[in-house]
């Protein structure tokens, strides 16, 4: 034991999962954990051979981990909730690449070890013994492990993989194992390195003719007569189907070479296509493989909550709760308004006919009037207009518990103080209540429609933000998580102003060419103002900032553009507000923003001239004047 563990210390996982918590994998039956600095060392049961062993180690070998077949095995933890997708499966297939590597060097495998000392020829390669193992070492410790090392020796790579291909077709068996292991051991030491090498993508060669040839020779390895046996034990079925896969789409790219436009329904050229197909299986593992540990974490306390209280019943406030309603049959979500009669027409006919009459509401949901509903609630959705919130807010503060999470998802800043949301919840409430805010592109009537949709919980508490993301994430909701409150808001409320702007150039007819260059500028200007706030630069770029933006500046169904297309088209605001039965809060924030503005010393051309025409002291053609006619700058 003390061996195995040094043995797992001279090989740590690789990648930038290394080092944390690692997750048990249901194939491996651990009797004890053993714990080192950087890994947690999983010991083995004293017995492990034959069908168990090559079943363990093929799965691993998919899943982007690797079973050593003797000694511990070393799992790399992976965050299902912090790691990004690349991040984790790259660290993954990069600690499947290096152990899988020295278990078919410690086996003797004519194929690993051809791969890990790729100078050597075929009949060297087939009897390196444990030699290997050194050749593998050294050759991942000089050229890098993972996707770079790999990328670095394709050529290399190439050539070893036809030679071992070939020395394996013609009979020549793997040698015997300086471990004790038999040959099946070894043959599933050659497939993990094919696996690992082939799924992950890590290099070219592996997925070029050559590479497919080794795949196809160690799925079908010769027997002591120089015989092929398909059906060897130590090869799966789902292996030797790939393999063939693989082997069919070199030889036919070829002979065929790359063919221009769509052939039998097919795009792309077999080679391509194979590639395409084992990145997208690949990234499926990964998937499986994260949500297994997300099914394996502790109880999360959203999935204890029993009762959600709605403040405010407009058109997100009523999607957000009926998705929530929807996905949780046992939680009574609870609508509370200030319009009695809208709340007793929600109960009688179960739809909100004021502002979402086409829908039909869960059973589970209902309204109320009450604010002592409150009181008892596990979560409060706070979905009541940015300049109403603090009236609100300040008549519940004595009913609302101070532990009850809040989770806002009203945009804007209040006028007079240019307050954020984050800020007038506490200061409304007297009090520092948990709070997390939710924003991103989200129509409510497609999410009253069960389409796709993607949002953001942010939150300076990133535990509390995940149990949001547990309480709404749905099939039909993605929910992302951020610590960067600041950014979140900031460009939930800016694009509400860029919207107007949108608008305004759509009401004009000015086309295609100057709506795509006014959102460009809009987008860097919300950028410039937020890092003042202090806001990150990847929420620009995330769900809360272009995905928004996009949505708000291009979608039909917003309210805000709706007011520009009507601004530009030479109607009154004042008609154009009283004519709408639903808040645009862009037309409040815009003055907001142009106070923000001058305090950081930003210049905001496009966000100014909506404040201008919002004022009337431009006429939305003399804005779009004004704006070209500003001296030519360089970009930044």
């Amino acid at each position: 034991m003390a061996a195995a563990l040094q043995g797992a210390r001279a090989r740590p996982a690789a990648g930038p999962c290394s080092g944390r918590r690692p997750a048990v994998a249901s194939a491996i039956r651990p009797q004890r954990i053993l714990r080192t600095q950087r890994t947690t060392v999983f010991a083995q049961p004293p017995i492990l051979e034959g069908a168990m062993l090559r079943r363990d180690a093929e799965q691993l070998a998919l899943d982007g981990l690797a079973l050593q077949p003797s000694g511990p095995a070393v799992l790399p933890h992976v965050d299902p909730v912090e790691q990004p997708p690349g991040n984790g499966f790259e660290a993954a297939s990069a600690a499947a690449d290096g152990a899988a590597a020295h278990h078919s060097g410690a086996c003797g495998s004519a194929v690993g070890s051809a791969i890990c000392a790729p100078q050597a020829d075929a009949s060297t390669s087939s009897s390196s013994g444990s030699g290997g193992v050194d050749g593998c070492s050294g050759s991942l410790d000089g050229n890098g492990s993972g996707p770079a090392g790999w990328q670095r020796r394709e050529g290399a790579h190439a050539a070893a993989a036809t030679a071992a291909a070939a020395a394996v077709a013609d009979g020549h068996t793997p040698g015997p194992s300086s471990s004790g292991a038999d040959h099946s051991v070894a043959a599933i030491g050659s497939t993990s390195v094919c696996i690992a090498g082939v799924e992950s993508g890590l290099g070219s060669d592996l997925a070029s003719s050559s590479g497919a040839a080794m795949a196809a020779a160690v799925a079908t390895p010769s027997s002591s007569d120089g015989s092929s046996d398909s059906s060897s034990p130590g090869v799966s079925a789902r292996h030797r189907r790939r393999a063939s896969r693989q082997a069919a789409s070199a030889s036919a790219s070829s002979h065929e070479g790359a063919t221009d436009g769509v052939v039998n329904g097919a795009l792309y050229p077999p080679s391509e296509r194979s590639q395409i197909q084992d990145s997208w299986d690949a990234l499926m593992r990964w998937s499986k493989f994260f949500r297994r540990l997300q099914e394996d974490a502790e109880e999360s306390p959203a999935d204890a909550a029993r009762k959600v209280v709605v403040f405010g019943g407009g058109s997100f406030g009523t999607a957000m709760g009926t998705s929530l309603a929807r996905k949780r049959p046992d939680i009574d979500v609870v609508l509370l308004l200030r319009d009695g009669k809208l709340a007793a027409d929600i109960n009688e006919r179960h739809c909100n006919t004021k502002y979402l009459p086409d829908f039909a509401l869960p059973p589970n949901m209902r309204a109320t009037t009450d604010i002592h509903e409150a009181a008892d609630a596990s979560y409060a959705v706070h979905a009541v207009p940015v300049q109403h919130s603090r009236a609100f807010l300040e008549g519940i503060r004595d009913v609302l518990p101070p532990t009850v999470p809040i989770v806002c998802v009203s945009k804007g800043l209040e006028v007079g103080s240019g307050c954020m949301m984050s800020e007038v919840i506490p200061s409304a409430l007297g009090r520092r209540q948990p709070a997390t805010f939710i924003s991103g592109p989200s129509f409510a009537r497609e999410v009253m429609e069960g389409r796709p949709t993607g949002v953001v919980a942010a939150s300076r508490d990133a535990k509390l933000a995940r149990q949001v993301q547990s309480l709404f994430a749905s099939p039909a909701m993605r929910v992302n998580t951020s610590t960067d409150v600041t950014g979140v808001e900031i460009c939930g409320a800016l694009k509400n102003v860029l919207a107007i702007a949108a608008g305004i150039v759509e009401g004009l007819d000015l086309g295609h060419n100057a709506l795509a260059a006014l959102v460009a500028q809009g987008c860097a200007e919300i950028r410039w103002l937020a890092e003042k706030l202090g806001a990150k630069p990847q929420t620009m770029s995330g769900l809360s900032g272009l995905g928004d933006i996009m949505l708000t500046c291009y979608g039909d169904l917003s309210r805000n553009r709706s007011v520009g297309m009507r601004l530009g088209r030479g109607e009154r605001l004042e008609d154009i507000l009283a004519s709408s039965s639903q808040v645009a809060e862009g037309v409040a924030t815009a003055g907001v923003v142009v106070s923000l503005a001058r305090r950081y010393r930003v210049s905001l051309p496009v966000l100014t001239a909506v404040a201008q025409v919002l004022d009337n002291n431009l006429t939305p053609a003399q804005a779009v004047a004004a704006i070209m006619r500003l001296p030519q700058v360089e970009e930044h």
